[in-house]
């Protein structure tokens, strides 16, 4: 338990938790090499960095994030479209990708000029590896479990959650349920976990801890926890388990993450100042 606990300094700052570059498996680096050449192919001379980042960059498992910036100060048109068919691609050459996700950020994402709360700066700084261009954790301080960080996780969270359940509703693949059962779990148990993220005052992307400390504090809902932590590393091709545990969540959990916006978020703002 205490290994997918995230180093930090001695003020409780995040520290980065990802392999060095030169840790890495060679069919990591095969694939970090192909996500840099899709980078390159599609932004040139636009492009900033490169960063390898989710459990890959820590060599846990195949579920693979590509953290890409920008010179530029505000975001390229359609970067949606990008993502999606760069993580197609991506995965259709290393078949061995449980999933792949590309996210595409400028300057004024990573540094915003009014001082909020930047979850692509957060990333980099505490689960990345540089794979191409210059480095930015040089320039980002250690992160901070504050409730700026955990107001990402949980503003607008209803509404995900929903769009979710409703995709739930509406597939029937198996592929597709079992992908969309994982991000609904995922989104539910990251949130639950931001919730008490701040008084714990560690960080985690291991489901199975963040399950561990949210129960903490919600100890009547442990199974549920435990039916998350399951499925978001694995998910369900059943889409009949797959509406129960959404249906289940959905009685709780928006009406904890309200109570907790109440209190340090009344205006509900999607990134709050850090202090």
């Amino acid at each position: 338990m205490h290994d997918a606990l995230w180093p930090q300094d001695q003020w409780g700052r995040v520290l980065n938790g990802a392999l060095e570059r030169s840790q890495l498996p060679i069919e990591a680096l095969d694939l970090s090499e192909s996500a840099v050449d899709l980078a390159y192919e599609r932004f040139e001379s636009s492009l900033h960095s490169v960063y390898l980042s989710g459990p890959l960059a820590r060599d846990l498992s195949e579920l693979v994030e590509v953290v890409i910036v920008l010179r530029q100060m505000r975001p390229a048109m359609g970067l949606d479209l990008f993502c999606a068919a760069a993580a197609l691609r991506l995965q259709k050459l290393h078949p061995v990708c449980e999933s792949v996700r590309f996210g595409v950020y400028a300057w004024e994402d990573v540094f915003p000029s009014d001082g909020r709360f930047s979850r692509s700066r957060f990333k980099i700084a505490v689960n990345s590896i540089c794979i191409a261009g210059r480095d930015l954790k040089r320039l980002i301080a250690p992160q901070r479990l504050s409730q700026a960080a955990a107001n990402a996780r949980i503003v607008g969270l209803r509404e995900r959650l929903v769009a979710k359940q409703r995709r739930l509703s509406a597939i029937a693949t198996e592929s597709r349920v079992i992908t969309t059962s994982r991000e609904f779990a995922r989104l539910a148990l990251q949130a639950c976990f931001a919730v008490v993220m701040v008084d714990e005052q560690i960080y985690t992307e291991c489901f199975e801890t963040m399950a561990h400390y949210a129960a903490l504090s919600f100890p009547d809902r442990i199974k549920s926890l435990s039916t998350l932590a399951d499925m978001a590393e694995f998910g369900t091709n059943n889409r009949l388990d797959a509406l129960l545990m959404a249906d289940d969540v959905m009685s709780w959990l928006p009406d904890i993450a309200e109570a907790w916006l109440d209190r340090h978020n009344p205006e509900r703002e999607l990134a709050l100042r850090l202090v």
